[in-house]
């Protein structure tokens, strides 16, 4: 028995230092919870638009945002936010509120102005929306780029490396 004891505090200690290099998942926090942030600690936005019932989203949310890569550089260099963009809440973006025109009786098929404004990207000279869309601010709040569309894990990874400050 005191065998048993004496290796397991042995080995409790090294699983639990190679544990704690690694992490569960991207720390999600509130957008204005990141302007804070962004401003006190001069980091990076970074700003997930997804969509209830897309697959794709939710493709993207299963691998790419679960590969501890991408999680490991996200918590590290930026602060990061969820927005699903049919959302009601009202989000203030440059001196404007932004909000979802459609009544909230009607449910929630329509997108929210803020999503337009910033993650609409240009494609044979018209303005597109997809989701799921990843937008990068600085931290002012200035967007820097948006990557429309479901990002395989190892192109996210470099376009990702190429915003750290």
């Amino acid at each position: 028995m005191k065998k048993i004891i004496a290796i397991l505090i042995l080995i409790i200690p090294l699983t639990s230092f190679s544990q704690g290099s690694t992490q569960k998942g991207i720390n999600w926090i509130s957008l204005d919870e990141a302007k804070n942030y962004a401003k006190k600690y001069n980091k990076n936005i970074l700003i997930y638009f997804y969509k209830k019932d897309c697959p794709y989203c939710e493709e993207m949310t299963k691998k790419t945002l679960t590969d501890q890569k991408i999680i490991n550089l996200v918590n590290k260099n930026f602060f990061a936010v969820k927005i699903d963009s049919r959302t009601k809440k009202i989000i203030s973006y440059n001196g404007k509120e932004y909000s979802n025109q459609q009544p909230i009786a009607d449910g929630s098929s329509w997108r929210h102005d803020f999503y337009f404004e910033v993650a609409k990207f240009q494609h044979s000279g018209e303005n597109k929306l997809t989701t799921p869309t990843i937008t990068l601010f600085d931290n002012n709040f200035n967007k820097i780029i948006s990557y429309p569309g479901k990002q395989p894990t190892q192109l996210f990874e470099r376009r990702l490396k190429t915003h750290i400050k």
